[in-house]
């Protein structure tokens, strides 16, 4: 049998194949969303991206939250899995504030590590924005989610308000 290709452990330590990994994947999920527009048009493909974000949210929320110990339904907490999940863990530069009493902003600075050429239509982000949104009736059906902003409608950066209703 001849020997097994390997990486150089010296020049591919742990934390540079993760990276490789994740970059990968984003990567493969780019050229997806864009072959579906391609094959499937506009409108069918935000439909699959709204059912998609739909299942991962029900997939992974609550079982992510409890894994990063987060404590609470409230806006600040259903926030904060989003910080933790897209900011700490993906790579993305996140920021939580509060403009406001009752809302929690949840701001994704550039670049967009899913999209980097933000070359896709706006409606693919409010698809996916699903998640967000499903995530809120999961956690807390009274907090409301809206899309203040999208890289991809050419705002600065995306910014999401996590609103209590109450």
């Amino acid at each position: 049998m001849e020997k097994q290709p390997e990486l150089p452990a010296g020049k591919w330590p742990e934390i540079r194949r993760v990276k490789a990994a994740g970059n990968t994947g984003w990567r493969y999920f780019e050229h997806l969303v864009k072959t579906m527009h391609a094959e499937l048009g506009e409108g069918k493909t935000a439909e699959v991206l709204e059912a998609f974000m739909r299942g991962n949210a029900r997939r992974f929320v609550v079982p992510a939250m409890k894994g990063f110990g987060i404590e609470g339904t409230d806006a600040w907490a259903l926030a904060s899995y989003f910080k933790l999940a897209t900011g700490d863990v993906i790579g993305y530069k996140a920021e939580l504030s509060r403009p406001e009493p009752g809302v929690v902003a949840y701001k994704l600075f550039p670049p967009c590590l899913w999209f980097p050429d933000l070359d896709i239509p706006a409606s693919f982000c409010k698809a996916m924005g699903c998640f967000e949104k499903e995530a809120a009736q999961i956690v807390n059906p009274d907090i409301e989610i809206k899309h203040v902003q999208l890289m991809t409608a050419g705002d600065p950066c995306c910014e999401i308000h996590f609103i209590e209703k109450r």
